[in-house]
């Protein structure tokens, strides 16, 4: 049942988890901002590294989501784990360890990607580097997760916004050489990204450690829970990034416009995204405690209201992207050819958002309740077996171009939103 105390209270907790969302993907852009302000060169090299980065960096990030919802759990059932921060931080450690190693195994063999050779040797110069960051980024995420798991979420997600603009000011001065530091180009947008995402995970174990006693000890049960939980978020997420990247690389052997404009449309979209991406970290977690008591009626009003504001917020941005793409577009560039195109693309992403916001927001619900390994499936035929295959034939032998390959993005998260739903009604409601 939803009540308007329940939607209010899910609003309080999500807009902080929203806000840092958002100030995530800002960390790229405020990188970006500098970059291309130094060389068109270090911007291409720039840009390409974060596109082959950032999928590592979502794996990670998936795996880690499943502490908030177990650590919730265990709350509601008021069961007392003070090794959680610890095992926690364990499970962050050997993710980012494995992660870098295979980051340092794409980087030397960056050939295989077929980029330009002005931009290879830098591009794998900063991935070498900014992937020592892999480790304090996933420290700070697990603290954070754990921190949303006892309803504490502003302190963790105003950081992130803080340190947006120290990672700037870092960038601006690594890499122009400015205050005594010399000029180190793209290496020094590496370290400031290293060094921003250290002092970031520094300070929030600091916040995290005053915050409770904690046995500092790692419990093998707890991490293979978080294990058996998290293994299976972080490959979907990794298949619904590399649908989008898919998709960006097919587009980008079309005309410049074209490409401009998908990346256009794909930065907006990415980030009205983060809205129903904040708000399924938030339920996971409000699911997961009602799940721990045992309290069905709690986890079906949660997940009622988290679906309800999720449908509304998505149905004003598709809204949004229909009745005024201009003004919007016009926000990301002022070439008038590429705002025309964009507009047309736009139409398509309007098509999957409320679709798109309700199978994030399920798959919150979900992770709340333990489930993961059926999402992972559908994830996978979703976006690679009906996806991309429909957006392919739409674009080439239909002849839609661009837009084929939106419209089959839609088509992907449209059934991905299908199957979610059937699950949830089917196992949730009988929990």
């Amino acid at each position: 049942m939803i009540t308007r105390r329940s939607i209010k209270e899910l609003m309080v907790f999500a807009l902080p988890i929203i806000a840092g969302q958002m100030g995530q993907m800002m960390f790229g852009v405020g990188d970006i901002m500098v970059a291309g302000r130094y060389s068109n060169d270090v911007l291409a090299a720039l840009g390409t590294a974060n596109g082959i980065f950032a999928p590592f960096l979502m794996v990670g990030l998936g795996v880690s989501y499943a502490i908030g919802p177990i650590v919730a759990k265990y709350r509601g059932e008021n069961t007392d784990r003070p090794e959680a921060v610890f095992t926690a931080q364990a499970l962050g450690t050997i993710i980012s360890f494995f992660l870098y190693g295979l980051l340092l195994i794409v980087s030397a063999n960056l050939e295989i990607f077929g980029l330009n050779p002005k931009i290879e040797p830098m591009v794998a110069q900063y991935l070498k580097i900014a992937g020592l960051s892999t480790l304090p980024m996933l420290l700070f995420q697990v603290y954070k997760e754990y921190l949303q798991a006892w309803d504490k979420t502003v302190y963790a997600n105003g950081l992130i916004l803080v340190f947006n603009i120290i990672n700037v000011a870092l960038n601006t001065v690594m890499m122009f050489g400015l205050l005594g530091v010399p000029e180190m180009g793209i290496e020094g947008a590496a370290w400031a990204t290293v060094i921003s995402r250290t002092l970031m995970a520094i300070v929030l174990f600091v916040h995290t450690k005053k915050f409770r006693e904690h046995s500092y000890k790692v419990d093998k049960g707890l991490l293979s829970e978080f294990l058996k939980l998290g293994l299976p978020i972080g490959f979907s997420t990794l298949l619904e990034v590399l649908s989008f990247s898919t998709v960006t690389v097919l587009i980008g052997g079309m005309d410049i416009i074209t490409s401009a404009s998908h990346n256009v449309v794909l930065n907006l979209a990415s980030l009205t995204f983060m809205i129903p991406l904040g708000l399924s970290s938030a339920v996971s977690v409000k699911v997961g405690q009602s799940y721990g008591a045992k309290d069905n009626t709690g986890i079906m009003t949660w997940s009622h209201s988290a679906l309800s504001f999720s449908a509304t917020v998505m149905f004003i941005t598709a809204m949004t992207y229909t009745l005024i793409p201009g003004i919007l577009l016009a926000f990301f560039t002022d070439d008038q050819s590429v705002i025309a195109a964009s507009a047309k693309l736009l139409i398509f992403v309007a098509l999957f958002q409320i679709p798109d916001g309700l199978q994030v927001t399920l798959y919150g619900i979900l992770r709340g309740v333990g489930i993961t390994k059926l999402p992972m499936i559908f994830a996978f035929v979703a976006n690679w077996m009906i996806g991309i295959p429909c957006g392919y034939w739409l674009a080439n032998s239909y002849g839609m171009g661009a837009a084929g390959y939106w419209a089959g993005l839609a088509i992907g998260l449209t059934i991905m939103c299908l199957c979610l739903g059937t699950l949830f009604y089917k196992k949730v409601k009988h929990i």
